[in-house]
């Protein structure tokens, strides 16, 4: 049995859930850019076609490779793509634009060049990190009003349970599935000062939509006080489902449940 909601996720949606398509109506420029070809799976056929993404792929000639994917494709340096993407933007005769980037360099498979066995996570983690925080750098030195939002598509399942060994995702877990999302705002007259701002209620893609919206005029940028309570109070929730074609994992009375091939329902193992 394949569930409804899961094949759902590749038909044609409402014109108003396509967030990109929504913003380039108001006037932003639409970019597309990727650390890798997007080949392997049809993974930029799918953003075209599910997420209504027709830009122009940002060109990848002459960037350095700084792993290779498990197909042996290369994953380009992100600090370069980053860089790349920066200096196109200050290029740009529309000063408002909307970028979807995806990068895979924490993906499971992915082997520095020479080298057959799977790079050590903890590396690539702290790669990623010094190259998004040099990024950030030289974003704040730019001067640019940016909102960057940064989603991790799942969890790497670097440990086991009692379901699934270290590197299995076969059932979407919490564990796998319940992931940090973060929110930075750049080029603001009066800069969050302090903790970051936790949002601990159940959140997925419409609260990211409506922080875009609440954010979208530009007026945060430039005011002397940004209320930070009101931008980030009251966002929408969403209960946690995760979903894909054999399995539904659900949280019921604060322990997850799951459901096998359109089976019962069974506590999962904890």
């Amino acid at each position: 049995m394949v569930n409804h909601r899961h094949t759902r996720l590749y038909q044609p949606a409402d014109n108003e859930c396509y967030l990109f398509d929504n913003l380039a109506k108001l006037g932003f420029t639409q970019h597309l850019m990727m650390d890798h070809n997007g080949e392997f799976g049809g993974f930029l056929k799918e953003v075209r076609e599910n997420g209504g993404m027709q830009s122009e792929l940002m060109n990848q000639s002459g960037l350095p490779t700084a792993l290779l994917s498990f197909d042996g494709s290369p994953v380009y340096d992100d600090l370069a793509v980053l860089n790349r993407w920066l200096a196109g933007e200050e290029r740009e005769a529309n000063s408002r634009s909307a970028t979807f980037f995806n990068l895979l360099p924490l993906h499971d498979g992915n082997h520095f060049p020479g080298v057959s066995k799977t790079a050590d996570y903890k590396i690539r983690a702290q790669k990623l990190f010094d190259e998004l925080d040099a990024f950030f750098t030289e974003l704040e030195k730019s001067g640019r009003k940016v909102m960057v939002v940064v989603v991790p598509e799942h969890g790497g399942a670097l440990k086991g349970d009692r379901m699934q060994i270290s590197g299995l995702r076969d059932i979407p877990s919490p564990s796998i599935t319940n992931v940090p999302a973060g929110v930075k705002f750049f080029g603001m007259k009066a800069p969050h000062e302090g903790a970051p701002i936790d949002i601990n209620q159940p959140s997925s893609y419409l609260a990211i939509s409506e922080l875009v919206v609440r954010a979208v005029d530009g007026k945060l940028f430039t005011e002397d006080s940004v209320n930070w309570n009101k931008l980030t109070s009251n966002l929408p929730q969403t209960a946690p489902v995760s979903e894909n074609a054999n399995a539904v994992v659900i949280q019921y009375q604060g322990k997850p449940y799951v459901r096998l091939n359109g089976g019962d329902w069974v506590p999962y193992p904890q």
